[in-house]
């Protein structure tokens, strides 16, 4: 079971400290649910807290003594995946004694934490290259969290806004991009997440290799060139039957126009090169653009779009806005 759930040791404490709120009880009762690992887990935390007298203030509670349980609890069972207990200092005291227990719960099962790392863009593109040697390239206005225990057993991140992954080949550590409620989990290939086009939908396109969709009741297989959607209302993974071959402009700055309306023809320009781009003339909008470009200055790429429909390019604080009477 893919863990989507990134703070859940919080939330489990926050329970048995009675101190959840309805939206909180939600999100456990989904992960309870999702796998009878997760149950036994859970039974084993509440096994630990009535130990404790719910009174007793934080410093009071017997450390040792839960790690004593612990050490006999490891020898009995094999170790899942490791956990990361984020305890903030907000925590009330009561959830803050829980949240000590599970930290001593996890102690022997996981390495010296380390900080996970954080790559994040505003208004610009960025290129990086992560530990294993994988080259991610993330689009304005994204994040990308990459576990603490990256490169290990495996290479999980969380991403938020759009990125190109090209990963490095290990057949023996899975790279694994978190994002929604999807995983989309492979060994070496290169494919782009775009979580940032349309809200409450993620879509995928794979350019080289495979790549597997996991959601908690459905996954998909695609191969290079094929494209899918993922729904976050529904969970729904579909196939694309048509990829948008600028999908990956953002990067390259290449486009293939082949009949494509002008109003998604200023749509991709302005994603690709961070300007916002507009139509004055709503007749404008389903003018029909066959033009291939390959890496040009905007201002080129718009002067041969103007002399193609006769427009007149306005220019005013950053923004362009293209005007004309239309093309019947």
């Amino acid at each position: 079971m893919p863990n989507y759930y990134t703070d859940i040791d919080e939330l489990l404490a926050k329970r048995l400290a009675g101190e959840t709120e309805p939206a909180e009880e939600q999100t456990i009762e989904a992960w309870l649910t999702a796998s009878a690992e997760n149950r036994q887990y859970f039974a084993g935390l509440q096994r630990l807290w009535q130990q404790a007298t719910p009174a007793q203030a934080l410093r009071s509670v017997d450390v040792e003594a839960a790690l004593q349980k612990v050490r006999g609890h490891l020898r009995e069972q094999p170790a899942p995946r490791a956990r990361v207990l984020r305890l903030r200092v907000w925590l009330p005291a009561a959830a803050a004694t829980i949240a000590l227990l599970i930290a001593a719960f996890w102690f022997f099962r996981s390495p010296t934490p380390v900080q996970p790392t954080e790559i994040a863009t505003t208004t610009t593109t960025l290129t990086d290259t992560l530990t294993d040697g994988s080259v991610v390239v993330l689009n304005r206005h994204s994040g990308l969290r990459v576990a603490d225990n990256f490169n290990r057993k495996e290479r999980r991140m969380r991403l938020s806004g759009e990125a190109y992954f090209q990963v490095a080949h290990d057949s023996t550590r899975a790279f694994i991009v978190e994002v929604e409620q999807l995983e989309v989990r492979v060994l070496g290939t290169a494919f782009n997440v775009d979580d940032r086009s349309e809200p409450g939908r993620v879509t995928i396109t794979v350019t080289t290799g495979k790549v597997q969709l996991r959601t908690a009741i459905q996954t998909e297989l695609l191969t290079a060139g094929q494209q899918a959607g993922y729904e976050s209302a529904t969970g729904k993974i579909t196939r694309l039957a048509q990829s948008n071959p600028n999908v990956l402009a953002y990067k390259t700055r290449q486009f293939t126009f082949d009949g494509t309306p002008l109003r998604e023809v200023v749509q991709q320009l302005s994603d690709a090169y961070g300007v916002n781009i507009s139509l004055k003339n709503k007749a404008l909008e389903n003018c029909p653009l066959t033009a291939p470009f390959n890496d040009r200055p905007l201002n080129e790429v718009l002067t041969i779009i103007a002399d193609s429909f006769d427009l007149t390019i306005e220019r005013s604080d950053g923004k362009v806005v293209l005007d004309g009477s239309g093309c019947e």
